[in-house]
């Protein structure tokens, strides 16, 4: 279960997260509804990066999950961040684009996934 939930949670970061993120234009901004604020890009940029991180982070974790519980309780916290993160701008904005929360919802089932796998390698720990 950890396992699935971190090459889910890899290609998430670095697909859709990571490299548009990297990218940074005009364009991708567009894509997701973003205004474009070129003053923004140094942290946009440096977002990508840390994104494309722990997507590779995560795909060298899920090879032997039981190894890398650090890595699990990182991602738990990077997801739940995620959401927080999500639930605030809806909070500053008044609305967000579908797109958000769809974003908001898979990263709440990784953070359920991941819990549940990490729960699963402590009880067979003990």
């Amino acid at each position: 279960m950890a396992r699935v939930a971190l090459i889910t949670g890899a290609i998430i970061e670095i697909v859709f997260r990571g490299i548009p993120a990297l990218v940074g234009t005009p364009e991708i901004a567009h894509m997701f509804r973003l205004e474009f604020l070129p003053g923004f890009i140094p942290y946009v940029h440096a977002f990508g990066a840390v994104m494309v991180t722990f997507g590779i982070m995560f795909l060298i974790a899920a090879k032997i999950p039981e190894r890398h519980v650090l890595v699990i309780n990182m991602g738990i916290l990077r997801f739940s961040l995620g959401i927080l993160a999500q639930f605030w701008t809806f909070v500053q904005m008044g609305e967000l684009h579908i797109f958000w929360w769809i974003h908001m919802i898979i990263d709440a089932l990784l953070v359920f996934f991941l819990l549940a796998g990490r729960t699963k390698m402590m009880q067979k720990v003990a």
